[in-house]
């Protein structure tokens, strides 16, 4: 857990322009413990991760998930066993602009290219009516109803209908720009 914590730390300290010596006098925390931290030594106490956290202004939950994926990851769709199911895909951290789009192909083999968005943004797709392929840096997914995808779309990347009018949800994040 140090590593991840260390390494969100670092991306949401650098995305803030905030320098190690500005982080340690607003949170309290000495220059050598957050190196440290950041470097993915030692195991931070939470008091120390809610002093950071506080400084970058952030919810605490924000430096104990996870980094961002390198590639596309997929949750596929899951049967409902009970009267209902709720799942959350992704949670989109501070610091994000965040666009909802409806994203709707009537033709077979219909592509919608992309060259990439802009540095750091990130693309969150839950198909309606599938099947899609979602292609990024020539990695490719198949996808169908129900089927969840984020991947970093700062690259190139495609959507592919694989059936008549394909139906899905694009959630694009993207960081604020100053």
């Amino acid at each position: 857990m140090g590593r991840m914590v260390g390494a969100q730390v670092r991306r949401l300290r650098l995305l803030r322009k905030m320098s190690v010596s500005a982080l340690a006098r607003e949170s309290g925390v000495s220059k050598a413990t957050l190196s440290n931290i950041e470097a993915g030594q030692g195991n931070p106490t939470i008091e120390t991760i809610a002093a950071i956290a506080v400084a970058l202004r952030l919810p605490l939950g924000d430096l104990i998930q996870p980094v961002p994926p390198p590639g596309p990851v997929a949750l596929r769709a899951t049967e409902v066993t009970g009267p209902f199911k709720q799942e959350l895909f992704h949670r989109i951290g501070p610091g994000m602009n965040t666009e909802v789009w409806r994203l709707r192909i009537a033709v077979a083999g219909y592509r919608i290219e992309s060259p990439g968005h802009i540095a750091g943004t990130i693309e969150h797709i839950v198909v309606d009516r599938g099947p899609i392929t979602i292609s990024v840096d020539g990695e490719s997914l198949d996808l169908d109803s129900g089927d969840f995808v984020i991947f970093p779309a700062d690259s190139p990347h495609f959507y592919e209908a694989r059936g008549q009018d394909v139906r899905a949800v694009v959630v694009m994040s993207y960081p604020v720009m100053p």
